[in-house]
């Protein structure tokens, strides 16, 4: 009994903690650009300690944790209008990773993770370039390709393809390197973690919330969201998977 509230103590503690951490990163260490004119995208680190803490505490933790970051974060320093559709988002962002991390310490998911995460960050990139096009900012003629309207060099295409070969290959040479097959905090599970929930909250639901708030379609603020992603995705999962260094010392699921 006592080593159950033990437990309880410190999670609430770790989980109060988190909060104010992402709160803090949220409200102040963040960047809204506008798509299609509105105020439609945020670009910061307030999800990662609601990552951390659905990881390490588990699910419900990581779901209040979610919660009552962005209920006091509305209070202390609203960015705009309040929609509860983005509470459930928060919530999320810490029940998701922590049911992914049950069931893959638990080892009923058994898959590739690298696999999947580069097919992820595959389809991103590609929706990225067809985005481009779309809004005719590159486009084909006579052959050859054009940027604004002005013949792109070859040299940005191939940047580009590599530094997505970059994001997919560096978690398969980290894997292999470490020999992290059995290894719960290896950098391909972290990515696993951090990639689902991205695709079903950010991408998803956010871009749900944002088209009913702003009466705007869904398929007009997706672009941008999606070219955040082949950023976001990468950087949260080092920043994680750095600090889940220490995870091993929170004894608490």
């Amino acid at each position: 009994m006592n080593n159950k509230k033990l437990i309880n103590t410190r999670s609430l503690v770790g989980a109060s903690l988190l909060t104010a951490i992402s709160i803090v990163l949220t409200r102040a260490f963040s960047l809204i650009l506008p798509l299609a004119g509105l105020p439609a995208l945020r670009i910061g680190f307030g999800e990662i300690p609601i990552i951390i803490s659905g990881i390490i505490y588990g699910p419900l933790w990581g779901g209040l944790t979610g919660a009552i970051a962005d209920l006091i974060g509305v209070m202390i320093n609203p960015q705009g209008a309040f929609f509860p559709g983005f509470t459930l988002s928060s919530i999320l962002w810490g029940v998701i990773p922590g049911i992914l991390y049950s069931l893959v310490k638990k080892n009923k998911i058994r898959i590739n993770f690298n696999v999947i995460n580069g097919i992820v960050l595959t389809l991103i990139a590609t929706g990225i370039v067809f985005v481009l096009f779309d809004n005719k900012v590159l486009a084909v003629k006579n052959g050859a390709y054009y940027m604004y309207d002005k013949p792109m060099p070859i040299l940005y295409a191939i940047l580009y393809v590599l530094l997505v070969a970059v994001f997919i290959t560096i978690p398969f040479i980290l894997t292999r390197k470490g020999n992290t097959k059995n290894e719960i905090y290896s950098v391909d599970k972290i990515a696993f973690m951090i990639t689902v929930p991205y695709v079903i909250i950010s991408l998803g639901l956010n871009t749900l919330w944002l088209s009913m708030m702003f009466e705007k379609g869904f398929l007009l603020l997706l672009p941008g969201r999606i070219l955040a992603g082949l950023i976001i995705i990468p950087l949260h999962t080092t920043i994680v998977y750095t600090i889940s260094k220490s995870f091993k010392h929170i004894k608490v699921r």
